[in-house]
């Protein structure tokens, strides 16, 4: 019985690979007729479906394809797909056709123009993108984020902040061997010089405030020779008025003592007077479309102390002490903004203190002085001013003669190449005498300095000065000359700390009158904060 029963089921076995054939063969078919359906139905789509780099299969705007076209992801896309899309549409309208034109057009233009969404409105994966574009390789900065291979200058360094304002203070001390030459006497000496010096700069959204000032002191180590203080200071403010209208104030003061070559110094005296200068000005500028005008009122008081003699006796010079005024007004014309011609007059009156001095003469007097220039600022390679002029100073007293002469004035900055920097500078003033029978002088200087930077801590330095005094034609006595040369180098230890060495030689000789030579070499260090 059983098996009978296994050989009648297992009888259909044979047939049972047909029957699987055929379900492969129906289940194909399905298959392929499906795929063709799918087939035209993409065809008859109106958008093309694109994945952004591998990411998405889904439709994306216009912005998106924009930014896919611009890093590469997308072919650019014309308006055949647009005008393919209207066709299969069937006919349109009149309306419906010039919307469809207009729109097309667009296209075609923002297409042209490589018009991109803004950067809000693409994905994350855009902007890493873009970012991954730039460059990822940058130069490492320095420690304290310094400019590399620059000097340190004084701008360079931080100072103090009080308020709104900065504060740079500067100390220097040096160790100078002096040698002087007077006639057949020669002296040398070795002194210590403290110079302590501060600029002070505002910090404002209007008006500007900056005071600079300066003061050294000597102290003889050994040898003979005088000491000889300097000090000064100057403080200017500029208020922004109404109207483009720039007001100056200014104040300042100054000492120092008289040299033994002056004209006026006390002959046998140990220590000449030493001069007081007190100075205020206030002025109005204003530009008026490319007219510069410029007007200031100064005035100045000068004092001189006593003399101090061999014997430790004292000489009063108080009858030189004077007050003075002078008003001066400028007209420019901006030719361009690198170049100004000017033209410039002023009027003095110099008042003595004393009506008549110990010589018996009335020496006050009104000086007028006219000029012409210009100034010009072609930026870091060459900027300054240079003006010529005339110049005449009448005396009171009618039995001394007027003093006048030619006028050059000015101030030149020149780098021919980076490191180099070239700056001249002349001047010209108008001295009164205390001689008896003499009026005084016109006085013409002239310095120069050249530095080179020969590393980028390293900086040397080379100087030249010459003076003439034209005395009066009255005064009966040669013109007196001056010249003088410096070389100097300076090690920038680190931003705020300099190693300075120099040394100098200058000769001032007169005809008829002692000349006198000086040499001077000397090791200091500043300080700057």
């Amino acid at each position: 019985m059983r098996n009978q029963d296994t050989t009648a089921l297992s009888e259909p076995a044979p047939n049972s690979p047909r029957l699987r054939i055929c379900a492969s063969a129906v289940c194909l078919l399905t298959m392929i007729s499906a795929a063709q359906a799918q087939t035209v139905s993409d065809s008859d789509s109106t958008t093309e479906s694109y994945g952004l780099r591998g990411t998405t299969t889904a439709s994306i705007s216009s912005d998106a394809s924009a930014a896919s076209t611009l890093y590469g992801a997308l072919p650019a896309s014309g308006g055949s797909s647009a005008g393919t899309s209207a066709t299969s549409q069937g006919a349109l309208s009149t309306d419906e056709q010039a919307q469809f034109t207009t729109g097309n057009a667009e296209a075609d233009t923002e297409t042209q123009t490589g018009s991109v969404g803004s950067v809000s409105d693409r994905d994350q994966s855009d902007r890493d993108y873009a970012a991954s574009l730039a460059r990822q390789n940058d130069r490492t900065g320095t420690v304290d984020d310094l400019p590399r291979n620059s000097r340190a200058d004084d701008t360079s360094v931080p100072g103090f902040m009080l308020g709104s304002l900065n504060l740079r203070p500067t100390i220097s001390e040096r160790v100078v061997h002096e040698s002087t030459s007077y006639g057949p006497t020669t002296t040398s000496r070795i002194y210590s010089e403290t110079t302590v010096s501060a600029t002070l700069q505002s910090d404002w959204s209007r008006h500007q405030l900056s005071v600079d000032g300066s003061g050294t002191f000597q102290k003889n180590l050994s040898g003979t020779g005088t000491e000889s203080p300097s000090a000064n200071i100057d403080a200017r403010l500029n208020l922004d008025m109404v109207n483009d209208v720039t007001a100056i104030l200014g104040a300042g003061y100054s000492y120092s003592q008289e040299s033994r070559t002056d004209p006026n110094a006390i002959a046998g005296a140990t220590t000449q007077s030493g001069i007081h200068d007190l100075r205020a000005s206030i002025g109005l500028q204003k530009d008026l479309g490319n007219l510069r005008g410029t007007t200031s009122l100064e005035l100045t008081r000068t004092m001189y102390g006593n003399a101090t003699l061999a014997n430790g006796g004292t000489i009063l010079v108080d009858d030189r002490d004077t007050s003075g005024v002078e008003l001066t007004t400028r007209i420019g014309y901006a030719v361009s903004p690198a170049l100004i011609p000017f033209l410039e007059v002023s009027a003095g009156r110099e008042k003595y203190d004393q009506r008549i001095d110990n010589t018996g003469a009335e020496r006050s007097s009104t000086t007028y002085g006219a000029r012409g220039g210009a100034e010009f600022n072609f930026g870091e390679k060459l900027s300054g001013e240079l003006a010529a002029g005339y110049v005449l100073r009448t005396l009171d007293d009618s039995a001394l003669s007027d003093i006048s002469g030619l006028t050059l004035d000015g101030e030149l900055n020149w780098s021919p190449r980076r490191g180099t920097n070239l700056m001249a500078s002349a001047a010209t003033t108008v001295e009164s005498a205390t001689t008896a029978g003499q009026s005084g002088s016109v006085v013409y200087e002239f310095d120069s300095s050249l530095t080179q930077q020969i590393h980028s801590a390293v900086v040397a330095r080379l100087g030249a000065s010459a003076g003439l005094r034209d005395y009066d034609s009255g005064s009966g006595r040669s013109n007196q000359r001056s010249y003088g040369v410096s070389t100097g180098l300076t090690w920038s230890i680190n931003r705020y700390l300099d190693l300075e060495a120099d040394a100098s030689y200058t000769r001032t000789e007169e005809p008829g009158a002692t000349d006198e030579t000086t040499t001077r070499v000397g090791l200091g260090l500043k300080l700057r904060r």
